[in-house]
């Protein structure tokens, strides 16, 4: 049904201060690596940088260089098309599954297609229902 994929997600803990986002952004543009997904926040005195790459091996590597804690998630990201109400049907899914949704998000560059991250309480069953 949909282009549906289990990936590992990486989850970037870092000081809350002036200048991380482009500092984090940098190692990994400056060590060649091309983001697929991103979603930062901050809490207090913490950023989280909520990271998919073409290469997470390396960008954990090239983080933690610099001092900062990296976790693992394993999330499901599914390709859109970029329309009104796609979100909404893979929500109903998910729903009709009885599937809760811990966390989500999604970019769109436009071009017609829009890239969903999704964490489950069940990934595997989630993956199921959406491919």
């Amino acid at each position: 049904m949909h282009n549906v994929k289990i990936e590992t997600e990486l989850h970037v803990t870092t000081p809350n201060e002036p200048g991380i986002l482009g500092r984090v952004l940098g190692t990994l543009a400056n060590s060649g690596i091309n983001l697929l997904a991103l979603n930062v926040y901050t809490e207090k005195d913490k950023g989280t940088f909520l990271l998919i790459t073409t290469d997470n091996k390396k960008a954990t590597k090239c983080l933690k260089s610099l001092g900062y804690e990296i976790k693992t998630n394993s999330v499901i990201t599914v390709m859109l098309s970029d329309r009104i109400g796609a979100g909404a049907e893979i929500g109903a899914l998910l729903g009709n599954s009885v599937i809760n949704v811990k966390y989500c998000y999604i970019s769109s560059s436009g071009t017609g297609k829009a890239l969903l991250v999704i964490n489950t309480d069940d990934n595997n069953r989630a993956y199921d229902t959406l491919k």
